[in-house]
């Protein structure tokens, strides 16, 4: 068994149990200085909460959630739920354009890669029905907690994650095929500037185990014929992103998330591409986000707040 947490506060470890019970997790309490069910426990030491260990990160994100270490906020103008991590990185705005981006369409399975608290994945199964998405990330704790998301919002027979690391996939991952996929993957090279103190803050704005390069080739390796591939990242790395793409990649657009109509550099875009679709020259559009006064313009709030659709070739100019 694994430790998961210890307290000596009784009525914490009640509640933390019963959400655990809860759960279908079985969670056995001892004193911190036990080392067997046999040996008798002291109320005023901590107590340790052990689960088995492939129960482990489901529990964590029970416990994360009732130590008060997650929040719980509302997406596309509460119309979503979504548990994220106080400390460590939380979502902006960059998954729910990417999910609206997506052309989706009742009996589709789409893929995202790099889910982390699962926003994308939330943002997209509440924007269109009859869809299934798998969310893949590195982090086991991100993985859970995403889990913990979808059946606060009623997607469990829609949505799963997975523990993935894309440089390594298994036989499994690897026989896996969607109509779409999407991403929102870290946005630095590991080399790209001062590494965060936070591991999970790092390894979603930091390259690890792949790069680009690769993580786009995992993207391609999972995608039907004919499957849209989109991914948003940073404006200057969007040409690494189209020659990642080469040949195999047509109907290609780029979209510019433009903060302020004011001539300021433009951080974000949207790729997209369709998979063996015939060669054409790139269609480049504009999304305005903010008006002068810093409100959001009314293209982005109908996907922000009302969970519009964005069709890129579509996108305001």
């Amino acid at each position: 068994m694994r430790e998961l947490t210890r307290s000596n506060d009784p009525v914490f470890l009640s509640y933390l149990c019963a959400e655990l019970s809860a759960e279908g997790i079985e969670a056995l309490v001892l004193d911190a200085f036990a080392s067997s069910v046999l040996q008798p426990m002291n109320m005023t030491a901590s107590q340790r909460v052990m689960v088995a260990d492939e129960d482990y990160w489901s529990a964590w994100a029970v416990a994360e959630e009732a130590e008060e270490r997650t929040t719980e906020d509302r997406i596309l103008d509460g119309r979503a739920i979504l548990l994220q991590p106080k400390a460590g990185f939380r979502a902006a705005i960059d998954p729910i354009l990417l999910a609206a981006s997506v052309p989706a369409d009742t009996g589709d399975q789409v893929l995202d890669v790099g889910s982390g608290s699962g926003v994308a994945t939330i943002a997209l199964l509440a924007r269109v029905q009859g869809i299934s998405v798998t969310g893949m990330d590195v982090q086991p704790g991100l993985v859970a907690m995403a889990t913990r998301s979808a059946t606060r919002n009623d997607f469990d027979a829609l949505a799963r994650f997975i523990h993935v690391d894309i440089a390594r996939p298994n036989a499994a991952i690897n026989a896996m095929k969607f109509d779409h996929v999407m991403s929102n993957p870290p946005f630095l090279p590991a080399d790209g500037g001062q590494r965060p103190r936070d591991p999970a803050r790092a390894l979603a704005t930091l390259e690890s185990t792949a790069d680009l390069k690769a993580w786009i080739e995992f993207m391609d390796a999972r995608l039907r014929d004919r499957g849209t591939l989109s991914i948003i990242h940073r404006t200057d790395r969007v040409p690494e992103i189209i020659d990642a793409l080469g040949d195999s990649y047509g109907d290609l657009k780029v979209m510019a998330c433009v903060p302020i109509d004011d001539g300021r550099a433009v951080k974000r875009s949207i790729v997209q591409a369709v998979k063996g679709a015939p060669f054409s020259e790139i269609t480049h559009r504009r999304l305005v986000l903010h008006s002068a006064n810093g409100d959001y313009t009314e293209a982005a709030q109908a996907i922000l707040r009302d969970g519009h659709k964005l069709t890129i070739s579509e996108a305001n100019t």
